[in-house]
């Protein structure tokens, strides 16, 4: 019997705490409070995520402005070691013709000096004229075989 009055509390319990709930959740005023304790969370988390936002824009203004005069000062070295390369360049082009120059008078003298060498040069490779020899009789050659 006690049992079966504990399960009457226990069942009653229940279908008041349904009640409460019930009439909780169609109260307007729980509603509204519960509606702002949501808003209030969300505009919690927003607050978290711009506090981090403004952290990594902190971290970057003060890490970014050494980055950007590293970057500046190379950029300016750069730019000295191009002039530099530049001007050695242009000597050396003034150099290369300077001697295209001199290579091309060279070359002319020499055309010249061969123009000039040239029928000389005929003239020595033409093959002299040998006295001709005439041909003994067969029968000499063939007497006498000792005596060439």
């Amino acid at each position: 019997m006690a049992r079966v009055a504990f399960a009457l509390a226990v069942a009653a319990g229940l279908q008041m705490g349904q009640a409460s709930t019930v009439m909780a959740t169609k109260n307007p005023i729980r509603k509204v409070v519960t509606m702002l304790q949501n808003v209030q969370k969300k505009v919690e988390q927003e607050g978290e995520k711009e506090e981090e936002l403004y952290e990594k824009f902190m971290c970057y203004c003060k890490t970014g402005v050494s980055d950007l005069e590293k970057s500046i000062a190379d950029a300016e070295a750069k730019i000295a070691n191009a002039d530099s390369a530049v001007k050695e360049a242009e000597a050396n082009k003034k150099q290369l013709d300077a001697d295209l120059v001199s290579h091309k008078a060279d070359r002319e003298d020499a055309k010249k000096a061969m123009a000039e060498a040239q029928p000389c040069v005929k003239k020595k490779l033409q093959p002299t004229p040998r006295p001709r020899r005439t041909p003994k009789p067969i029968l000499e050659q063939s007497a006498r075989p000792w005596q060439r």
